[in-house]
């Protein structure tokens, strides 16, 4: 915010900055705490007290004061207002003189640039922060930052459109002259070098060059040898913008190698030293574990030259939305029959959309096309256009059938040229394509229709004509392409992937060790080539002729070599007879001691894992540690390193099952120097990657188990980036695509935990892609089968927290009947009775969330059963233990709500006696006390319920206790948060009851206040459920009108919620 007074910019916190701008947008209007809280907060309770702070916040900003009020005014009992005269941005000093009245307000598909900065909105406090950020590292003297967010959440657009015009106006004393893009999404395959040169050569200061004379081969060969001392012909105290979008590309294309990027990279890192450049660079957030992999890119990170964009909330959409119509003239219909503002029917829709910024502008960039002459977006427009949602992808196919047949026929061409999928990641994206690929008249009218319409752009790239879509959102959002590249995603991937071989053997001379392997490779390669759906470029087709052509030499080669092997056998084996006697038993033992411990610690214990003998793979372990054991680490044989971090690996997984966390990661630790010895020694193949991911894992596991959700997050993106290492060495290998698939469940996991359930979906939906991908090679591959059925149960999870309760309980039911089939083929694997009985307990419980508590209670008796009769075979598996008084516990609390109190006692009773049991074994456990929490939580309501008031609060006291002293370390856990909302509700309820009801109002608004913090809380009916009761507790039911509406619109009928709900 700059102070017009004396121009001081001052950071504020962007909520403080919503309440300012949602007071100036009704200059001298009174706004009420609650009309603040509904404009600004989204619409959610989070206490008046907030609104209070946030106008203490402006008031100190502005150097104002309650009592003698100059900007902002307290009418008391009222509200507040604006006192002084309020201007609109459009009419002050940066946009003076701009007219928008003949041209539209928004971009559509396009992002931002500098021409549109006055019509640029909602993202006021991101550009302060971002000028603040990059002023700080021009001050440090490494002038680079690195802009981090998802996907469409607007980065380059702020970049163009708000940081570069702010520079421009010289804050803290800056003279910035000049900037530059370059879109690394663009530069195909030009060498990096001198694509950052071509984009310094369009620098210039009133019209002279700052490279005059030098091409951009020259300039990039210069920076490649001495980037900071890169001298342009401009003042010392000038400084020029490069911006560097999409900077992903380094990580996803196939074009650019480790060494290509560590090039780059050092360029980047040498301009922003120079002194004359700040280079900002873009990078969406998902690519973040590769980003954290150089060092160059990290170096900035300690110092704040990060800046991670978040989504923009609903306040920051409202101003996307109305601030550009102001500007432009441009007024808002209505919906006729609900009277409901267009304006508000975009926020809301764009608030609920994974593509809200990109598909928001092209909405509104459609509604300006078809405005009415009074320039009215009018809402039958809106209508015609489908939504947010479905603008783009209507409008699209209405494009693509006003045209003929033939040219819509050439529609799978064109996507073919400009559709990719990665090598690696599998992730859709786009490029740009050549005009001159385009072969036809057809091709030529469709692209040029596209282009015309908004969906394609066109534009010189490298001195030759390009197109490509508008926006990656149009892959996403158009249902023919969608399908599309389902059907043809395997053979975009193998594309890709040729891609980088070819190029890196073309690069390394075509050398014959770089050809495909025969197999599936070859066979893919040529499958890709013979069908000619998607075109490969020269390169490929040289790469795949020519491993063919071995391929066939070799064939012919076969016939003459067997006489030759089978002459030389008969040799070896002659020979072999007169070995040294001594030498030839010596190495029988070795080897027969070597098979005997292969087997201890591989096959052996991958068969007895599934049985769940746990005593017999602690014996396996602690056997071929005893062969192995040998102190000096590097003195140990790389192959021996690697079999005692195997036998490590299973003492873990043993130890940790048993609770025993602090022998697990000893185990663990000691695996991971073995096999970092072994990296050391140049031996990181596939064996040894794999090993080593499978130690990250289970270091996460228990850093999860433990609480320590940031140090779990380092350690399973280090497990996932062995698994992408086992991809690169062996593309083809259905092991490694599972291996990745699980690295990517449990990253998903852990960001369920952290309560980021979109991000966690995607995670789940691209494990699962993977699984299938190796089902289809190996389709009677049980455990697989039930890999992914419990991919199906976490998807499930996810979809809980974004409030899909039938889906959810679908998924659920769906991993179900999977691992019954697992059971029936398999029934003496105690693995699949134990997952078996975890779903019935999981499905029991959705089913009593829907009301259906008869059909809860079998699936939780079937559940109890399973678990049971494990334990028969493994009586000493704490963790089978604890969920079976678990599933006790939630099979009492659905009898207590159907008043069979008796069976409820008894099941608590039996459950808690075991938990006690188990917890004087393992304290360290927070799973134990939490089932300890419920059950005096089903106690204090079963004394509620009978009228003891004393027992039910000195009941309720036990499990808040029990859950306040785990509360920090789960604090975004909704589990944890849920369960401690209901104790504390219940106890207002105990509270109001003994007729203390302020007391009881007051903790009602303290669970407001904890529920506030967690994310998705009127979605994730889990959280809804006590997110309801506390408002209702607290007075202010209609507050949450809109939440009771979607509980019962998804079926959500908890018998306790709705009975609360409806009294």
């Amino acid at each position: 915010m700059k102070r017009g007074d004396d121009g001081e910019v001052i950071a504020i916190e962007p909520r403080a900055m919503d309440v300012l701008v949602a007071l100036c947008e009704r200059p001298g209007d009174v706004l009420s705490a609650h009309d603040l809280l509904r404009l600004c907060w989204d619409g959610l309770v989070v206490g008046d007290n907030q609104v209070h702070k946030a106008i203490l916040q402006l008031r100190r900003a502005l150097g104002d004061t309650a009592s003698d009020a100059r900007y902002i005014e307290n009418i008391r009992k009222r509200g507040y207002r604006t006192v002084a005269t309020v201007t609109p941005l459009t009419a002050g000093e940066r946009h003076a003189g701009e007219d928008w009245s003949q041209e539209s307000p928004y971009v559509g598909l396009d992002p931002f640039d500098a021409s549109h900065e006055a019509v640029f909105f909602g993202r006021d406090a991101a550009i302060v922060e971002l000028v603040e950020t990059t002023t700080a590292q021009i001050d440090a003297g490494r002038a680079l930052v690195l802009v981090l967010g998802p996907s469409g959440s607007g980065k380059t657009s702020l970049v163009q459109a708000g940081l570069v015009p702010a520079l421009f106006r010289s804050p803290h004393n800056l003279r910035v002259s000049a900037a530059t893009t370059l879109d690394l999404g663009d530069v195909g395959e030009i060498e990096l070098s001198t694509a950052v040169g071509g984009a310094l050569l369009d620098l210039d200061v009133d019209g002279e060059s700052l490279f005059d004379g030098m091409s951009a081969e020259a300039l990039g060969e210069h920076l490649l040898a001495a980037p900071a001392a890169i001298s342009p012909t401009a003042p010392a105290d000038t400084k020029f913008v490069l911006f560097v979008d999409r900077l992903e590309a380094l990580f996803n294309s196939s074009m650019v190698d480790e060494q290509q990027r560590s090039a780059f990279l050092t360029i980047l890192d040498g301009l922003a030293r120079a002194g004359n450049f700040i280079v900002i660079a873009a990078c969406r957030n998902d690519f973040y574990p590769n980003v954290a992999n150089e060092p160059l890119l990290m170096l900035g990170k300690s110092h704040g030259g990060h800046f991670d964009l978040e989504p923009p909330t609903r306040p920051q959409i409202a101003q996307m939305i109305r601030r550009p119509a102001q500007v432009a003239g441009l007024r808002f219909g209505a919906d006729p029959d609900t009277k409901a503002q267009l304006d508000d029917l975009l926020c809301d829709a764009a608030a609920n959309s994974p593509d809200a910024l990109p598909l928001l502008q092209y909405t509104l960039q459609e509604l300006y096309r078809l405005r009415s002459n009074s320039r009215e977006l009018t809402f039958a427009a809106y209508q015609s256009l489908g939504g947010i949602d479905g603008a783009i992808g209507r409008r699209a196919e209405a494009v693509l059938t006003g045209l003929p047949d033939a040219a819509q026929a050439s529609l799978p061409h064109i996507l073919s040229m400009i559709v990719t999928v990665g090598a690696q990641d599998e992730a859709v994206r786009s490029h740009r394509a050549p005009w001159s690929l385009l072969k036809t008249d057809d091709e030529r009218r469709l692209v040029r229709t596209l282009v015309e319409q908004r969906l394609f752009v066109s534009f010189v790239f490298d001195r030759e004509p390009v197109f490509g879509v508008a926006h990656e959102a149009l892959l996403r959002q158009w249902p023919r392409v969608v399908a599309w590249i389902a059907s043809h995603r395997q053979a975009l991937h193998t594309r890709s992937r040729l891609q980088g071989v070819a190029q890196r053997w073309i690069s390394d001379g075509r050398r014959t060790d770089l050809l495909l392997p025969r197999g599936k490779p070859l066979e893919e390669a040529r499958d890709l080539l013979v069908r000619a759906e998607i075109p490969v470029d020269e390169d490929v087709r040289a790469l795949v002729t020519a491993s063919d052509r071995r391929a066939r030499n070799a064939d012919r080669m076969r016939i003459g070599a067997v006489a030759g092997f089978a002459f030389i056998a008969l040799v070896a084996v002659a020979l072999g007879l007169r070995a040294n006697y001594a030498e030839s038993l010596a190495a029988k033992r070795r080897l027969e001691a070597e098979d005997l411990m292969n087997f201890m610690v591989g096959d052996f214990a991958d068969k007895l894992r599934p049985l769940g003998k746990l005593d017999l793979l602690d014996g396996v372990t602690q056997k071929a540690l005893q062969y192995l054991a040998n102190e000096d680490v590097a003195r140990t044989p790389t192959a021996a390193r690697l079999q005692q971090a195997k036998a490590l690996q299973t003492l873990a997984e043993v130890s940790r099952s048993r609770g025993a966390a602090a022998d697990a990661l000893q185990a663990l630790n000691q695996a991971e120097l073995l096999l970092l010895a072994n990296v050391a020694a140049g031996q990181h193949d596939n064996d040894v990657a794999k090993n080593l991911g499978a130690v990250f894992f289970w270091q996460g596991q228990i850093a999860v188990d433990q609480g320590r959700l940031d140090e779990a997050e380092r350690k399973l993106l280090a497990y996932q980036d062995e698994t992408l290492r086992m991809n690169a060495i062996d593309p083809a290998n259905p092991d490694a695509w599972i291996e990745l698939s699980y690295a990517r469940s449990s990253l998903g996991v852990l960001l369920q935990k952290k309560g980021e359930a979109e991000k966690a979906a995607a995670l789940f939906e691209g494990s699962i892609a993977l699984k299938q991908r190796a089902l289809g090679e190996r389709p009677k591959d049980q455990r697989l089968q039930a890999e992914l059925a419990n991919s199906f149960s976490w998807l499930a999870s996810a979809k809980a927290a974004m409030g899909e309760l039938q889906a959810t309980t679908d998924l659920y039911k769906h991993q179900r009947a999977a691992l019954e089939e697992l059971q029936t083929a398999e029934p003496n694997a105690s693995v699949w009775s134990y997952r078996l009985a975890i779903a019935n307990k999981v499905v029991g419980g959705l089913l009593a969330l829907q009301g259906r508590t008869d059909e809860a209670v079998a699936s939780l008796n079937i559940s109890e059963d399973g678990l049971r009769a494990i334990l028969l075979k493994e009586p000493t598996n704490r963790i089978w233990q604890r969920e079976r008084s678990i599933t006790g516990l939630q099979t009492a609390r659905i009898l207590v709500s159907t008043g069979k109190t008796q069976a409820a006692l008894e099941k608590i009773r039996a459950s808690e006696s075991s938990l006690v049991e188990l917890q004087s074994i393992d304290k360290k456990s927070d799973e134990i006390p939490r089932g300890l929490a419920v059950s005096h939580y089903l106690q204090a309501l079963i004394a509620f319920n009978n009228g003891d008031m004393q027992t039910a609060e000195v009941q309720a006291n036990k499990s808040e206790e029990i859950l306040n002293s785990i509360y920090e370390k789960y604090r975004t856990d909704r589990f944890v948060n849920a369960e401690l909302a209901h104790t504390m509700l219940l106890k207002a309820r105990i509270l109001d009851r003994g007729g203390r009801r302020d007391a009881s109002i007051d903790l009602c608004k303290t669970t407001i206040s904890n529920l506030s913090s967690v994310s998705g809380r009127e979605r994730d009916f889990r959280i809804a459920d006590p997110w309801v009761r506390a408002n209702i507790c607290a007075g202010d039911a209609a507050s949450v009108a809109h939440v009771v509406a979607f509980m019962k619109r998804i079926g959500y009928n908890d018998a306790d919620y709705s009975a609360f709900v409806n009294q």
